[in-house]
């Protein structure tokens, strides 16, 4: 019964109540009286536990987990055994993404998105260290507490599928509505398998269903070999048919049609929300980024289907049409279709300008609604060829890109999430700032920068936004002088212990060390995540001074 370890100290680690239970583990929730912060404890069911042979791979198999390093994997803190309990503990997080689909069956695309490309970068660094998780589903999927996506249990899948039971059979492990058509034949498996069961979690979490399920392990296996995955939109009319798409690619059945990489697989999905947020932006904006000299903005949209397209044409049209002041355009519109084409004529064929024409005061201006060009007023052919060159050299292209969570606006407009670019934008100063949530006093939370576009000269700028997370030192003796420098050698932060107060520090890895006269100097290497409150205590080795003696 898992009661059996309740109250009792697993290393320093304290059992304090049971929150799930596996195939092969039970999971408490404990408490780690140094760190001074909840965690998730996995203990060995007594059968498995029992088994030396597999108690050896299963905490090899851990060891090898807790290496890996990634913000979109938990963090195992201790793999041990104590008594009759063979354990590892790792980051407690209470919420995951079986609790969300158990109060919403159907999720919204973007969020579905934002999963699929955290897993995805997390399957592809693992793959990268030679870890293949084995067991990808909604229940191995959790949340921090920035809602970012993280996947527990890396590695253990491939130490239960190791073990043979006594009559020497390999068990085959996992579950088998995600099983990848190879995992389900009992076939050695690569980094493709796990790319396969994603597809099927993001399947589930989009549609409120799974691709195969039945009545028994067998018939869902055969499924997975056999059938083709029936259309997201089946069951989700609203997805997108890039998404759609993607999904479909993830669930075929042969390891090579489907996406090589989790990279690959991220930057998919990525695609799809940045073409989600652009195209959102597009609509709700007509005159997004005014710079201080007013310059007409020109937002572009990806659109992704003939009837889409018909529907800009008409809102670009609806544009045009209000007010007097489009009466001159429809003009210009019609002239230039009297005239040869000039390159550069218009925006790539897969995109809609939206143009926002300056709205002013035209009671004062003369109706010109009736003129009519004539050969003896028109422009001649080469004079509306310059005008359109200049015209064209005066319109550049922008392009932001930050970190998924991070919040964009140019000249104090909000422009959406990530990523963002413009094609026709105008020569000007623009001021592009990125930011994250993050704690108080976090610096780094924020990434700003002043680009000033020139004709001919488009540019493509990169934003940095980092969250934060404390780090108290609780270091003795006391007068020891401490440093502390980021792995990259930017940040440095140094001074005398006692510490008063915490350290906020950017997310990011770095070296501690401490020194004084007497004493063995201490050093440490350390990883601060986003919020991570950490502590390091420590006691430097010192040499007791010779009592004085008289001659």
């Amino acid at each position: 019964m898992p009661e059996r370890f309740l109250g009792r100290t697993l290393g320093k680690y304290r059992v304090d109540e049971v929150i799930g239970s596996g195939g092969f583990a039970w999971v408490y929730r404990g408490y780690d009286p140094e760190l001074e912060i909840p965690v998730a404890i996995k203990v060995l069911k007594p059968q498995f536990a029992g088994d030396p042979a597999f108690e050896e791979r299963f905490r090899r198999e851990a060891s090898t987990a807790a290496k890996l390093r990634h913000p979109n994997i938990i963090k195992i803190y201790s793999v041990g055994k104590e008594g009759d309990a063979v354990f590892f503990v790792m980051d407690y997080l209470p919420t995951g993404l079986a609790d969300k689909l158990e109060k919403t069956p159907t999720l919204p695309e973007e969020f579905v998105l934002r999963v699929g490309i955290d897993v995805a970068r997390a399957l592809g660094f693992a793959h990268r260290e030679g870890v293949i998780h084995r067991d990808i589903k909604v229940d191995n999927i959790m949340f921090d507490v920035h809602g970012n996506a993280v996947v527990a249990d890396f590695g253990i899948a491939r130490a239960v599928s190791g073990h043979k039971q006594q009559t020497g059979t390999n068990m085959v492990v996992g579950t088998p509505q995600y099983f990848a058509p190879e995992q389900a034949r009992a076939k050695p498996l690569d980094g493709r398998a796990d790319i396969y069961s994603l597809g099927v979690t993001l399947y589930r979490s989009a549609t409120g269903r799974l691709p195969f399920d039945g009545e028994d392990w067998y018939e869902i296996a055969r499924q997975h070999v056999e059938e083709p995955a029936p259309p997201p939109t089946r069951f989700n009319s609203a997805l997108s048919s890039g998404l759609e798409r993607v999904l479909l690619r993830c669930l075929a059945k042969h390891p090579d049609d489907r996406p090589v990489t989790g990279e690959e697989l991220a930057d998919e999905l990525a695609a799809i929300l940045d073409g989600r947020r652009q195209g959102s932006a597009a609509r709700s904006l007509t005159m997004a980024v005014s710079p201080s000299s007013a310059p007409t903005v020109i937002a572009t949209a990806s659109i992704g289907t003939r009837a889409s397209r018909r529907v800009a044409v008409v809102t670009v049209l609806a544009v045009a049409a209000l007010g007097a002041a489009a009466v001159p355009l429809l003009a210009r519109w019609r002239t230039a279709r009297e005239t040869p084409p000039v390159a550069p004529a218009a925006p790539p064929a897969d995109t809609v300008a939206m143009v926002a024409p300056p709205v002013s005061d035209t009671t004062a201006r003369p109706d010109t609604s009736s003129a009519r060009l004539s050969p003896t007023n028109a422009p001649s052919v080469p004079a509306r060829r310059d005008t359109a060159a200049r015209a064209a050299a005066n319109v550049l292209r922008l392009s932001v890109t930050a970190p998924n969570d991070a919040h964009l606006s140019v000249n104090g407009v909000s422009v959406g999430d990530g990523h963002w670019r413009a094609d026709t934008l105008k020569p000007a100063e623009y001021v592009l700032v990125a930011t994250v949530d993050a704690i108080d006093g976090c610096e780094s939370a924020r990434d700003e920068q002043s680009v000033r576009l020139r004709p001919g000269a488009p540019r493509d700028v990169v934003l940095a936004p980092r969250g934060c997370g404390t780090v108290a030192i609780e270091g003795q003796p006391p007068g020891a002088h401490y440093v502390i420098t980021s792995g990259d050698g930017t940040i440095k932060r140094e001074g005398q212990l006692p510490l008063d107060g915490t350290l906020v520090l950017p997310v990011g890895s770095y070296h501690l060390t401490a020194n004084k006269p007497q004493c063995a100097q201490f050093e440490q290497d350390f990883a601060l995540a986003a919020g991570q409150a950490m502590r390091i205590p420590f006691r430097m080795i010192c040499a007791t001074p010779s009592p004085d003696k008289r001659d």
